[in-house]
C-alpha cells in the first residue's frame, strides 16, 4: 500500500471547506550574501588572546565567526536570526578601568552594535551557551530618532560610526542628520549589570544637505578626551561638496555637546567623495577617496582653509570611468628608517600588527622597555597601508605616509596559486577585513640590510558575485618616502580559502534528483550552481584486487569484513569461481592476500564468514557445511585445522548464514538458512506418482564457548516455512536476539532466539494498515496492489532500526523499491505487547534500479564494538541503504525515520551494489565512518568516507555565458539553459545563446544564438507522445531594442518578442568546426536542438506552459493565448486570446485551469474550454481575479482552489478561489514576509526523503513532495510547509510567550520594532496572516537553555494547554518510569514538534 499522495491532494486536505490555511517558513538554503561585519575579540575568556572573531551579517542571519589565524581561514561558530535588514555592525573595545588598568569586561568578550534598516540599534554579545558553544545574547536596543518624530527618516540611515575608544556611536543618514549616542561603561564584573553600556545622551545635528560619508578621526594622545568627526556633504544649494569637522569633549561631568568647526569646501576638479578612512597612525588625519582619486587631509586643514589637498589619481589604475571603489581596509604599518636606504622598511622597528587600531594598544599595553629602546634607535617616518577595492575587480595598495605622500600600487597578482585574485572581475563585495599580516623573510632583520622585507598581508574579502574568502597580499614593495609613484606591480596575490559560499544573483532555479540548479552569473564566463544536498561521500583509496584472479572471475557477489587478533582487519571477497581473502595493515595500509585464511577457503562457495567473539573463533558456513576455525591457529607457519559445526543432512542445501551474540548471556548462534528437495505424492491413488518441491527452514545452532577436537554439543532450535527464503538477518536488540526472515512469496518474518536456546522463541505477529484484525500472526503478506509482479515482491534484505521509544523495519526488493514498516512499539524497550503488535505505517518510494541492500553504521568505538560488522548491534538508529545510489536512514527519538541520499564528490555513486563498514580502519568520528564498497564499474574495491551529517555541497557548471533561466529535460536529464554571451566591445547589443548539457560534467551537447538584443524569458518543455514522440523545447523571448539617445545600448523595455521551438533529439553527428548561426544550433555526439517553428509577438513572452499534448498556454505582453499543435503541419495554430489590463509574468496550469500573475494585480484565473466538435470554438473565460495590487514575480496551483504567489518585495501570499462561479474575487487566506526580492516558486524537495508522517502536517502521510521552495535574489531558499490548525495555534503562543519576554531575555528576537517578526521590507502594509516564521520558533530548541525554555513555557498557561493537549492526542507517547510533571511534557513536547518541522524544511 502506497503512502503517497499527489501535491494538490495534500493542500486540499490542508484547507478543506474552511478556507484556511496554516503554514511553516521556514529557510532550505541561507543565502551566503555577507551585507557588513566586524571584527573583534567577542568570544568570552579570549579577548585577553589573540584569537580574534567576526560578527557578519549573512543573508537573514547574524553570524559568528572564529578566525583561526591570518592565514588559516575562518570558521563558523553559531548564528541567530534577524527580522530586518543589517545595514553596518562595528565592534565596541571596552575602555580601560582605571583602578586595574585592564578593559572593562575583559573576561565577557567585547561587544558589538548592530544597525538595522527599521532603525533599531542593538547591543549585543557572544555568551556561552552550556556544553553546545556560542550564542548571540541581545543586551539592550533603542531606536535610531533622525529627522521627523514620526521617524519618516529612517529609511534614509546608512552606517554606524564608532569612536576609537568606543565612546560614542554615530548614526549617520543618507540625508541631513548624524546622531550621536554617547556611550556610558558600567564594570559589570563588580556591578553585575546585565549590559555594561547605557545609551545615556543622544545629540541630533542636521548637516544641511546629502551625506556621502563620515567619520570619526584618531585622536592625538595629548587630547584624548576630545573627539572629532569629519563629513562629505554635497551642498544642494551652493552645489558644491564639503567637508564637515564637528567638534565633541568627553567629560566624567557635564552634558555633552557638538559642535561645528569648520567647513572646507573641496576643489571644484574634484569628483564626488566615496569613503572616509581614518588613519590610525596618522592622529586627526584621514584618506579622502573620491571617484577618481585619493587625497590626503588633516583637520588641522580643514580648520585653516586650505584647499590645496594632496591629491592622487585613480583612474590609470581603474578600468573606466563606471569603476569606483567599493571597501577599504586599513592595514598594517610600516615603520621606515632614515639611518638606511630610503623605502626600506626595518623589521626591527616595525610595530606588531594587529587587526582593530594599532593606536589602542599603544594606550591600553604600554610597550616594553626593549620595545621602546628599539623604536628609539630606528625611529623616522611611519608609514599606514590601506587597501581598496574597485568595482571591475581591481585591487588597490596605498601606502600614505604624513610627510605627506600617497603612493598608489595595483596589485595585479601572480601564478603562484591555482586562483588568481586578479581575475575576480567585478566580484568584489562591501566587505574587506584586515586579519593580520607575518614576515615572509626573517634574514633581512639583520642590521643594515637593504633587502626588501616581503610581508603576506591577510584579508576576508566578501564578494558580491564571488564566494566570501580568505586572501593573501604578499608585499614586497620598498615604500619610498621621498618620492610619489603610481604603479603596477606583480605583488603575489593569492586565494587562501574559501569561508562561504555566495548563491547570488539567484534568477532562476529547479529542482532535479537531491539536487538543485540555479543561475548565477557570479562566474566571469558564467555558470549555473549545482546544489547537492545530502551526505558527502569521498573515495579515500581505490583498491585492485588482482592476486589468484583470472579474466572473467572478477564480480563480486557478497563482501565481509572482520578483525582477527594476531592479524588484525581482513577483507573476505566471494567472487563467482572463487573467494579472496585480504589483510589489511592499519599502519601502512598495505593490502596483501592472508594466505592462512585463503587456504583455508580454497574450493568453498563461501554464505558467511565471521568471527565469533564468544569462542575466540572464526565461522565459515558453506552450501554443505559450517566450520569454526580457531584465530590462534590461523597463521601464515601452521595452517587451521577446521572443527565441523554443523554438517547438511541429505537433501539439504544450506543458502544464507549467520552469527549473533547475546549481550545479555554471551552466547554465540550460528543462523542458518536451509533448504530441503522433499518429495510429495502427487496422486492418493497412485503409489508411484510423486514430485518434487522445495521446503525451506530457519536452525539456529549454539556455538560453545570452548571448542576441541571432539564432538562439539551444542543446541539446537528449527522452524519451517512454506516457502524458498530470499534473505536473512540476525539482530541483537536490547537483551534479546531477532531473527528477519524475508521469502519469495513474499513474507516478511520476524522471529525472536529465546536466550534459553531452547528455540526460536517468539514470531512477531504484524498486520497492514487497514487490518483490524490484531490477532497474532506469523507473518506479513502484501496485497497485489501493493507489489505488482512477482520480480518486484522478492525480498532482498531487510534491516531493523529500533531506539527505545520506537521502532521500524526496511525492507528491500530486488526491483529498487524499498519498504518502510512503523512499528508500534518499540522491540528494544520491550513495549511490544500484545495489543501493539501491527505496524502503524507502511511506505514505499523506489530508490535505485538495483537490489536493495542495507549496511549497519557503528555506534561504538573499535575497542569496545563487536569485530564483526556484518551484524548489527544493540540500539542501532541508523543505516546505509544501497540500491546503486545510497542513501542514509535515521531514526529520530520521536518514530520518524528520515532517508537523505548521498553524493559523491567527484565519483558517482549510481552502480554502488554494496558496503561494509571499515571496522577497526581508523574511524573518525561519530559523524565520519568508513566503509568499503563494490561497484559494478570496474574490479576494484572503494574505501569511502561517509559523513553522516547532511550538508549542501555547491558547485559550479561553467557555460561560458551568464545563465538567466534553466529547466531540466525528464526524459534526457539534460539542463537546458538560456544565457547572455559576453558583450565584446564591437558589439553593441548583447547576444542570448541557447544550450543543452550534461548536469554532471557541465559538457555541452548543443548550442544555438538568437537575435543580437534578444533576451530569454520563459522556457518550457513539452513532451508529445504518441505514433511518434518529440521533445519539444519551449522558448520565450524579449526584443530589446537600440536606445534613440545615440549613446549606445539596448531599451530596458522589450517592444516584442519571439515564441520559437525546438526538437531536443538524439544524434551521432560529431561536433561541426563552424560557429553557431542565428537560431541554427552546433551539435555534438548526442544531442542536437533542432530548430522547428517560431512566432512573432507583440510583447515579450514572459511565460510558457502546455495544457495536455495538444495546447501551449502562453503569456505575451498584457495577454494570455492558447496555441494549438498542428503536429503534420508542425506548427502552432493560435486557438483563442484573453487581454490583460497590465503584462503578465508568469503562469500555471492544473488541468484545464490556468492561473496568470500580473505586474500589478496580483493573480487570475482562467479556464480554458476546448472545441466539443469541428464546428465549435475554443474559449478563454476569466473566472476569478485577484486584483491585489502586488507585483507578483511568479505564481501556481497548491490545490483546485488554492493559489499561491510571490511578490517581487519578498511577500508570499494565498489566494482561495471562490466555491461558486458568480463570485469573481479571489479570497486573501495566508501572507508572510521573506525580506527580500522573491523570483521563482517550485513545487517539491530538494532531497529525497522517506519519512513517517509528522503529526503536525497537514497532508498526507510520507508524501516527500508536500512542500512549497521559493528562492530570493540574493541566493536564498525558503520551504513552505502546510500544518495543522492546532500546531499553529501552538505556535502562535510560543512565539508571543518569547515576545512577552522581554528584551533582557534570551528568547527575544534581533532587530525588531515593538517585538515584531515581520520580516516586511521598509514601508510594506501587506498583512502577515495564516503562518509563522520557522526560525523564530527555531530559537527555542537552538538559542536556549533548559532553564530558559521552562521559564517560556511557565510564562503561558495557554502555551502549556495546548501543548498539553497535542501530547495526548499524539500516537507517539513516551512511557517513563516517573511521570514528569506538565511543564517538562510541554517543552519535550515543544522541542519535538520544531525539530520536526525544521527536518522537514532543511536539507
Amino acid at each position: 500500500m502506497s503512502g503517497f499522495t499527489s501535491f494538490a491532494t495534500a493542500w486540499e486536505a490542508s484547507t478543506g471547506s474552511t478556507r484556511k490555511v496554516r503554514a511553516y517558513l521556514g529557510q532550505t538554503l541561507n543565502s551566503g550574501l555577507i551585507k557588513c561585519a566586524a571584527l573583534g575579540k567577542l568570544r568570552p575568556d579570549h579577548s585577553s588572546g589573540g584569537e580574534l572573531d567576526m560578527l557578519a551579517a549573512v543573508g537573514s542571519l547574524l553570524c559568528l565567526f572564529r578566525v583561526d589565524g591570518p592565514g588559516m581561514g575562518v570558521t563558523n561558530v553559531c548564528s541567530t536570526p534577524v527580522y530586518s535588514n543589517i545595514l553596518d555592525i562595528v565592534c565596541l573595545h571596552a575602555p580601560v578601568n582605571s583602578q586595574t588598568q585592564t578593559p572593562i569586561n575583559e573576561h565577557r568578550g567585547e561587544l558589538c552594535a548592530v544597525l538595522s534598516e527599521n532603525g533599531v540599534v542593538a547591543l549585543v554579545r557572544v555568551e556561552h551557551f552550556n556544553a553546545k558553544g556560542y550564542r548571540i545574547r541581545l543586551l539592550s536596543e533603542t531606536r535610531a530618532f533622525i529627522g521627523l518624530e514620526d521617524g519618516s527618516c529612517l529609511r534614509m540611515l546608512r552606517k554606524l560610526v564608532v569612536d576609537p575608544l568606543s565612546r560614542v556611536i554615530c548614526l549617520v543618514s543618507w540625508i541631513d542628520y548624524i546622531e550621536f549616542v554617547y556611550l556610558d561603561w558600567i564594570d559589570s564584573k563588580s556591578t553585575g549589570a546585565p549590559c555594561p553600556v547605557t545609551l545615556d545622551v543622544r545629540l541630533n545635528v542636521e548637516v544641511g544637505g546629502a551625506i556621502c560619508d563620515a567619520a570619526i578621526l584618531t585622536p592625538a594622545k595629548a587630547e584624548l578626551q576630545r573627539m572629532l568627526l569629519v563629513a562629505a556633504v554635497v551642498d544642494g544649494q551652493r552645489q558644491s561638496v564639503f567637508l564637515h569637522l564637528y567638534e565633541s569633549w568627553i567629560r566624567p561631568f557635564g552634558s555633552p555637546s557638538v559642535a561645528l568647526l569648520a567647513k572646507l569646501p573641496l576643489p571644484f576638479n574634484m569628483t564626488t567623495p566615496l569613503h572616509i578612512v581614518p588613519l590610525p597612525e596618522h592622529p586627526e588625519c584621514f584618506l579622502l577617496v573620491t571617484e577618481s582619486e585619493v587625497a590626503f587631509v588633516s583637520a588641522l586643514q580643514i580648520l585653516s582653509g586650505d584647499v590645496y589637498l594632496y591629491r592622487q589619481n585613480l583612474t590609470q589604475l581603474l578600468s573606466g570611468d563606471c569603476d569606483l571603489v567599493k571597501a577599504f581596509s586599513v592595514a598594517g604599518t610600516a615603520v621606515v628608517s632614515q639611518s638606511q636606504t630610503a623605502g626600506i622598511e626595518s623589521p626591527q622597528s616595525r610595530r606588531t600588527i594587529v587587526p582593530r587600531s594599532p593606536l589602542l594598544d599603544s594606550w591600553l599595553y604600554p610597550p616594553s622597555s626593549e620595545a621602546r629602546r628599539s623604536s628609539e634607535v630606528v625611529a623616522s617616518q611611519v608609514v599606514q597601508k590601506v587597501y581598496l577595492t574597485a568595482q571591475s575587480g581591481a585591487l588597490l595598495l596605498a601606502t600614505v605616509s604624513s610627510r605627506p605622500s600617497i603612493v598608489l600600487t595595483k596589485v595585479s597578482g601572480a601564478l603562484q596559486s591555482t586562483e588568481d585574485v586578479s581575475q575576480m572581475r567585478a566580484s568584489w563585495g562591501n566587505v574587506l577585513l584586515f586579519l593580520g599580516a607575518e614576515d615572509l623573510a626573517a634574514e633581512a632583520a639583520r642590521p643594515g640590510s637593504t633587502a626588501s622585507v616581503p610581508v603576506s598581508d591577510y584579508f576576508f574579502a566578501s564578494g558580491d558575485s564571488l564566494d566570501h574568502s580568505v586572501i593573501r597580499v604578499t608585499d614586497t614593495l620598498t615604500p619610498d618616502a621621498n618620492a610619489d609613484t603610481t604603479a603596477e606591480t606583480k605583488a603575489p596575490t593569492q586565494l587562501v580559502c574559501r569561508v562561504l559560499a555566495n548563491q547570488s544573483p539567484m534568477i532562476d532555479f529547479m529542482l532535479g534528483s537531491n539536487m538543485a540548479y540555479w543561475t548565477s552569473g557570479r562566474n566571469p564566463g558564467g555558470a549555473i550552481h549545482r546544489a547537492q544536498f545530502g551526505h558527502a561521500t569521498c573515495v579515500e583509496e581505490l583498491i585492485e584486487i588482482t592476486d589468484g584472479m583470472t579474466e572473467g572471475r572478477a564480480v563480486t557477489f557478497q563482501l565481509w569484513h572482520f578483525t582477527l587478533p594476531l592479524v588484525g582487519p581482513c577483507l573476505v571477497l566471494q567472487r563467482a569461481q572463487v573467494a579472496v581473502a585480504i589483510a589489511i595493515d592499519e599502519e601502512t595500509g598495505e593490502w596483501q592476500v592472508y594466505q592462512a585464511l585463503q587456504q583455508m577457503l580454497v574450493g568453498r562457495c563461501v554464505l558467511f564468514i565471521g568471527v565469533v567473539e564468544s569462542s575466540d573463533s572464526v565461522m565459515c558456513v558453506s552450501s554443505d557445511c559450517v566450520e569454526i576455525w580457531p584465530t590462534t591457529e590461523l597463521s601464515e607457519n601452521s595452517p587451521a585445522k577446521p572443527l565441523k559445526l554443523a554438517s547438511t543432512q541429505p537433501g539439504e542445501v544450506f543458502t544464507h548464514g549467520a552469527a549473533v551474540t547475546s549481550l545479555q548471556s554471551g552466547r554465540s548462534w550460528a543462523i542458518l538458512g536451509i533448504e530441503t528437495l522433499v518429495d510429495e505424492r502427487t496422486e492418493p491413488s497412485s503409489l508411484g506418482s510423486h514430485s518434487k518441491r522445495r521446503q525451506s527452514s530457519i536452525r539456529a545452532i549454539a556455538i560453545p564457548d570452548k571448542l576441541d577436537l571432539g564432538e562439539l554439543e551444542h543446541a539446537t532450535a528449527e522452524m519451517q516455512f512454506a516457502h524458498e527464503l530470499s534473505c536473512l538477518r540476525s539482530f541483537t536488540l536490547s537483551d534479546n536476539i531477532y531473527v528477519a526472515v524475508g521469502t519469495y512469496e513474499p513474507r516478511l518474518h520476524v522471529l525472536r532466539l529465546d536466550t534459553e536456546l531452547v528455540s526460536m522463541g517468539l514470531d512477531l505477529p504484524l498486520s497492514l494498515p487497514g487490518d483490524t484484525s490484531k490477532a497474532s500472526r506469523k507473518d506479513i503478506d502484501w496485497a497485489e496492489s501493493t507489489v505488482p509482479n512477482h520480480a518486484s515482491r522478492v525480498i532482498n534484505d531487510i534491516y531493523i532500526l529500533c531506539n527505545t521509544e520506537a521502532c521500524s523495519i526496511l525492507v528491500g526488493l530486488r526491483d529498487g523499491t524499498l519498504l518502510q514498516l512503523a512499528l508500534d512499539g518499540s522491540l528494544a524497550a520491550g513495549t511490544m505487547d500484545e495489543e501493539r503488535r501491527h505496524i502503524a505505517n507502511v511506505t514505499r518510494d523506489i530508490v535505485g534500479k538495483t537490489p536493495v541492500r542495507f549496511a549497519s553504521v557503528p555506534v561504538d568505538t573499535p575497542a569496545d564494538n563487536k569485530s564483526d560488522a556484518n551484524y548489527a548491534v544493540a540500539g542501532n538508529q541508523r543505516a546505509v541503504i544501497v540500491a546503486g545510489s545510497m542513501f542514509i536512514a535515521d531514526l529520530k527519538p520521536s518514530g520518524q525515520v528520515v532517508i537523505t541520499a548521498c553524493f559523491g564528490d567527484g565519483q558517482p555513486l549510481d552502480r554502488v551494489r554494496f558496503v561494509l563498514p571499515a571496522i577497526g580502519k581508523a574511524d573518525t568520528s561519530d559523524t565520519t565512518k568508513l566503509y568499503y564498497a563494490v561497484d559494478d564499474t570496474n574490479d576494484a574495491l572503494r574505501l569511502l568516507s561517509i559523513g553522516f551529517v547532511p550538508q549542501c555541497h555547491i558547485d559550479e557548471l561553467a557555460i561560458g555565458c551568464e545563465p538567466r533561466r534553466v529547466i531540466c529535460d525528464p526524459e534526457t536529464n539534460l539542463l537546458v539553459a538560456a544565457g547572455v554571451l559576453a558583450q565584446s566591445p564591437g558589439t553593441p547589443f548583447p547576444t542570448s545563446c541557447l544550450m543543452a548539457l550534461d548536469p554532471c560534467d557541465g559538457r555541452i551537447h548543443a548550442e544555438c544564438r538568437l537575435r543580437p538584443g534578444e533576451l530569454v524569458h520563459a522556457l518550457e518543455t513539452w513532451h508529445i507522445h504518441g505514433s511518434r514522440s518529440y521533445r519539444y523545447i519551449c522558448v520565450g523571448t524579449g526584443m530589446y531594442p537600440p536606445t534613440s539617445d545615440g549613446r549606445g545600448g539596448t531599451s530596458t523595455r522589450a517592444k516584442s518578442g519571439r515564441l520559437i521551438i525546438y526538437n531536443l533529439k538524439a544524434t551521432k553527428r560529431k561536433s561541426q568546426p563552424k560557429a553557431p548561426t542565428t537560431d541554427q544550433s552546433i551539435a555534438s555526439s548526442g544531442y542536437e536542438l533542432k530548430y522547428v517553428w517560431e512566432s512573432e509577438r507583440e510583447g515579450p513572452v514572459s511565460a510558457l506552459a502546455h495544457l495536455n499534448d495538444k495546447y501551449l498556454v502562453v503569456a505575451a505582453g498584457s495577454s494570455c493565448l492558447v496555441l494549438k499543435l498542428d503536429v503534420v503541419q508542425r506548427r502552432l495554430i493560435e486557438c483563442c486570446e484573453i487581454p490583460l489590463r497590465f503584462p503578465a509574468t508568469s503562469l500555471h496550469v492544473r488541468e484545464s485551469d490556468i492561473v496568470v500573475g500580473s505586474q500589478r494585480e496580483g493573480v487570475h484565473v482562467l479556464r480554458f474550454t476546448p472545441a466539443t466538435n469541428s464546428d465549435g470554438y475554443d474559449e478563454l473565460h476569466m473566472l476569478h481575479s485577484a486584483r491585489y495590487g502586488v507585483y507578483t514575480a511568479d505564481v501556481c496551483y497548491l490545490s483546485g482552489d488554492l493559489v499561491l504567489g510571490v511578490s517581487s518585495d519578498g511577500y508570499v501570499y494565498a489566494m482561495g478561489i471562490p466555491s461558486h462561479l458568480g463570485e469573481f474575487a479571489l479570497d486573501y487566506i495566508m501572507g508572510i514576509h521573506l525580506g527580500s526580492e522573491c523570483m521563482r516558486i517550485r513545487l517539491g524537495s530538494p532531497v529525497r526523503r522517506l519519512r513517517r508522517p509528522e503529526q503536525a502536517l497537514a497532508w498526507s502521510a510520507g508524501n516527500s513532495d508536500s512542500r512549497v521552495l521559493i528562492n530570493t535574489v540574493d541566493g536564498a531558499l525558503w520551504t513552505l510547509l502546510g500544518i495543522t490548525d492546532d500546531a499553529f495555534e501552538l505556535l502562535c503562543q510560543l512565539e508571543t510567550a518569547m515576545v512577552d519576554m522581554g528584551p533582557t531575555h534570551a528568547a527575544y528576537p534581533l532587530l525588531t520594532v515593538g517585538g515584531s517578526i515581520s520580516r516586511a521590507r521598509r514601508n510594506s502594509k501587506l498583512p502577515v496572516a495564516g503562518a509563522v516564521d520557522g526560525a523564530f520558533s527555531a530559537t527555542f530548541i537552538k538559542g536556549l537553555t533548559e532553564a530558559e525554555q521552562y521559564q517560556v513555557v511557565r510564562s503561558s498557561p495557554e502555551l502549556q494547554r495546548l501543548a498539553l493537549q497535542l501530547f495526548a492526542s499524539s500516537d507517539s507517547q513516551s512511557k517513563c518510569h516517573t511521570e514528569p510533571d506538565g511543564v517538562q511534557i510541554a517543552v519535550e513536547y515543544i522541542a519535538q514538534l520544531i525539530h520536526g518541522l525544521g527536518q522537514a524544511c532543511v536539507c
